[in-house]
C-alpha cells in the first residue's frame, strides 16, 4: 500500500476539529501552554471498522491458503501435538475461529499501542464542524504542515471493501492498512493522520505519546477558528493571548446568502 504525507501531496496547512465542552477546554489550553496535542486511542473513534485488521476467512477454503495458516499456527504453538495439523485442515470452522480470535487480539494490540490524530486540509467543512466540533460549538485548529509532527501526517486511503490480509502475511504493511484505510463514505473528509506509539510500546522513528500527549513544534499552531455557535470566544481569545499571542483567532459566522461560513477576526496574532 503506497503511503504519502501531506507535504508530498502539496498540503500547506492541516486542520483538527475538536469540541470545547467537558474536558476539552483543558486540551486546548494544554496545546497552547505546553505545545502538545492529545492523541486518542483508535477505540475512541466513531467508526467501528476503523483501525482494525481484517482477515479473509473465505480464503481459508483454498487448500494452499489453509496450509499456510496451519503452518503459521503450528510455528507459534507452545507445545504442538501430532494431530493438530490434521485437525485444523479437516475442521475449517476451527481454523476460521482461530483466525477470528487472532483478529480480535491484534485489534486490542493496535488500540493499546497506537495513538492517532486526525487532520484535514479543509477548515470550512460543515459536516466536520457538526460531527467533530459538537454542532459548531467547538474549535478548528490550523497547523503548519511543514512543522513536526505534522510533516509526517499520512494520507488516508478510502475504499469500498475492507483491506483484507492473511495471518501469514500480516506485518507492518497490514498494520499500515489498518491504520490508514477507511470506508469511502468518509471520503469527504480528505483525512491525514499522525500515527504515534504509546509510551508502553515505543518505536524508533515514530512519535511517542506520553499519557496520550505528543509534543509539537513551537510554531506549529497557526490559527484557532471558533465555531459559529460557540459562546466561549472570549475565553478562547484570552487563552491564546496568555500562552501563544502570535496565534491568530477568528470566529466563524453563518453566511447570510448560502449554506456556508464566513469569518470575523478576534485576534490578529503577533
Amino acid at each position: 500500500m503506497p503511503v504519502t504525507t501531506a507535504a508530498q501531496n502539496g498540503v500547506r496547512y492541516l486542520h483538527h476539529y475538536q469540541r470545547f465542552s467537558g474536558d476539552w477546554p483543558g486540551y486546548l489550553e494544554q496545546t497552547l501552554r505546553d505545545r502538545v496535542i492529545y492523541m486518542p486511542s483508535p477505540s475512541r473513534f466513531n467508526d467501528p471498522w476503523d483501525c482494525r485488521p481484517w482477515f479473509d476467512l473465505d480464503a481459508l477454503d483454498r487448500p494452499s491458503v489453509r496450509d499456510e495458516h496451519v503452518a503459521w499456527f503450528l510455528a507459534r504453538a507452545n507445545s504442538p501435538q501430532p494431530g493438530d495439523a490434521e485437525e485444523m485442515r479437516t475442521r475449517p470452522g476451527l481454523l476460521k475461529e482461530m483466525v477470528t480470535q487472532c483478529s480480535h487480539g491484534l485489534a486490542e494490540q493496535i488500540d493499546a499501542e497506537y495513538r492517532v490524530y486526525c487532520l484535514t486540509p479543509s477548515d470550512d467543512n460543515l459536516l466536520m464542524w457538526s460531527h467533530y466540533a459538537e454542532n459548531h460549538t467547538g474549535v478548528c485548529l490550523q497547523f503548519d504542515a511543514r512543522a513536526e509532527p505534522f510533516v509526517g501526517a499520512f494520507k488516508v486511503s478510502y475504499r469500498r471493501v475492507l483491506p483484507m490480509s492473511t495471518l501469514p502475511e500480516y506485518g507492518n504493511e497490514a498494520m499500515v492498512k489498518a491504520l490508514l484505510t477507511k470506508s469511502d463514505v468518509w471520503i469527504y473528509e480528505h483525512e491525514f493522520r499522525i500515527v504515534a506509539k504509546d509510551q508502553r510500546a515505543p518505536s524508533e522513528g515514530v512519535p511517542t505519546a506520553i499519557n496520550g500527549l505528543v509534543r509539537i513544534a513551537e510554531t506549529a499552531l497557526v490559527r484557532v477558528t471558533v465555531g459559529c455557535q460557540c459562546t466561549e470566544a472570549n475565553q478562547i481569545v484570552e487563552m491564546v493571548q496568555r500562552y501563544q499571542p502570535r496565534v491568530s483567532v477568528r470566529q466563524a459566522n453563518r453566511h447570510p446568502h448560502r449554506y456556508g461560513i464566513g469569518y470575523t477576526t478576534l485576534h490578529e496574532g503577533q
